[in-house]
């Protein structure tokens, strides 16, 4: 007489109620395997799509040259020591390896390219009626509203005519232009940057922030909170070259052929500069990369889950031998009433799958519910993802019925009258 499911499943569920506490720690390993894999896969997603989010910000294809400062030889000494320089100030003491001239080679030999502009940076700080704000001061010129895909929110970007004059005006980024201008349009109205005034003419949209306050895994400039002036009116104070530039930011019309412009602009800037004080920042290769290392971190965590669900599987099917030796009678008696082979073996299958497959629901909650603890504790980015569950799911029901296998077959195989005369 054949067993249906249903028949299969209160067997199975009355079976593992009565030793409830024995089924509980015979389902830990797989609980804390689903566990492992559920959170560190949520936070491996999250910051997956963090990086995702920070290229899209930057474009996928771009490439940043950026200066690395290097120690420089000592500033010259006036009368009494004092160091030369603008009022007897003292120098910085760091050299900035890139030049306009840097950014000319590039912008003509560097194929592919659509926009090539030169940034000059400080931090200082804004005032206007009163309030004040620190802000991220960016000199560059009428390419970087293309190379870095600016939309302007009203009013207008720098002119090439605001960049060969080195006129005094300015564009707000959204967070500094409400910092300044909660009540009014900031568009005509003026700012003092680091002491000299400036007419705003333009304010950009805001543009989403990705990292919430953390470094993220690429350095990005936030838009919201700089403030972009022509280049020549940038002065910094530190670097008295009127020709010094930070860093050239440029973009190519092929994603594909980012990774070749980018060798190219590598190539141009050492020959201009005669060194290689300086890097290339290609954010499509830092993508590949930080998947790479993804990649390996995943591998480990899998193996480690891996032993978890091994661990719990070796238990469960030691359970199961245990339940089988001591059910011997009673797989007797079905067997003698008419039950075949395989309703036994479905019997006590069901039964090894039920309880990873409870381990497998208590882990995937666990794991949930660590994942929300390590985004509010920590403060990383986590991302469930549905896919994940599911195959933690389906390798806990997997791993009991490979470990069940082995007691179902050996009570699938009892003789009947052996097992009647068993005490």
């Amino acid at each position: 007489m054949s067993s249906t499911p249903g028949v299969l499943l209160r067997l199975g569920l009355r079976s593992l109620l009565v030793h409830k506490l024995r089924s509980v720690l015979s389902i830990l390993g797989v609980v804390f395997g689903v566990a492992a894999v559920t959170a560190v896969s949520a936070v491996g997603e999250g910051a997956r799509r963090e990086a995702v989010a920070q290229i899209g910000s930057l474009g996928i294809d771009t490439v940043t040259v950026r200066a690395r400062p290097v120690p420089s030889a000592p500033p010259l000494a006036g009368p009494a020591g004092t160091p030369v320089g603008a009022g007897g100030s003292t120098t910085t003491g760091l050299a900035f390896g890139l030049r306009l001239a840097d950014a000319d080679a590039v912008r003509a030999v560097v194929p592919h390219l659509v926009a090539a502009a030169a940034v000059r940076e400080a931090a200082m700080g804004a005032e206007a009626g009163g309030r004040t704000t620190d802000v991220n001061v960016v000199g560059t010129t009428t390419a970087y509203r293309d190379a870095a895909r600016l939309t302007l929110s009203g009013g207008r970007f720098l002119t090439d005519l605001d960049v060969e004059d080195g006129k005094r005006v300015a564009v707000l980024g959204a967070t500094v232009a409400n910092a300044l201008f909660p009540f009014a349009s900031a568009v005509g109205q003026r700012v003092a940057l680091g002491g000299d005034w400036y007419d705003v003419v333009g304010v950009l949209e805001g543009r989403a922030s990705t990292t919430h306050g953390r470094p993220g895994p690429i350095r990005t400039r936030d838009v919201n909170r700089a403030v972009f002036v022509p280049l020549g009116a940038l002065d910094r104070g530190g670097d008295g070259r009127v020709d010094g530039i930070d860093e050239i930011v440029l973009r190519v019309d092929d994603g594909e052929q980012v990774g070749a412009s980018a060798e190219v602009a590598r190539r141009v800037v050492e020959r201009t500069t005669g060194s290689s004080a300086f890097d290339v920042v290609v954010p499509r290769e830092i993508l590949r990369q930080k998947e790479r290392t993804q990649r390996i971190f995943n591998v480990v965590t899998g193996a480690i889950a891996a032993i978890s669900l091994l661990v719990g599987g070796i238990g469960i099917m030691n359970i199961m031998l245990a339940s089988v030796a001591e059910r011997t009678r009673e797989v007797g008696i079905r067997r003698a009433v008419g039950a075949a082979r395989r309703d036994i073996a479905a019997q006590f299958l069901v039964e090894s799958s039920l309880l990873t497959s409870a381990g497998g629901v208590l882990g995937a909650v666990l794991g949930v519910a660590g994942s929300f603890a390590i985004q509010a504790l920590a403060g990383w980015p986590t991302a469930l993802s549905v896919g994940m569950l599911l195959a933690g799911l389906l390798v806990a029901v997997a791993v009991g019925i490979g470990f069940g296998f082995y007691p179902a077959w050996q009570a699938a195989h009892l003789e009947p009258m052996d097992a009647l005369r068993s005490e």
